[in-house]
């Protein structure tokens, strides 16, 4: 699937991040961007979230995640 930036307007198929920034509770930016205009947006200071796609998020559902260690037990000595 393919994005046009809302900052660039540069058509990408890479990762989607959201900038939003807000203040007193009322939002003043939501923009949808992508990763260069991301890079930017952090070291300007604004906060910017990877947007997982429905895609992305099922395929997580359906696996183990990867990052847990299972445990190992010894097995029962025959004595």
């Amino acid at each position: 699937m393919e994005f046009t930036c809302r900052r660039c307007n540069h058509i990408t198929k890479q990762k989607l991040y959201r900038v939003i920034t807000e203040e007193a509770g009322v939002v003043l930016l939501n923009m949808v961007v992508c990763s260069s205009c991301a890079r930017l947006a952090k070291r300007l200071g604004l906060p910017a979230v990877k947007i997982e796609t429905a895609k992305r998020i099922t395929k997580t559902k359906d696996q183990p995640p990867a990052n847990r260690r299972q445990t190992i037990r010894p097995r029962p000595s025959i004595l």
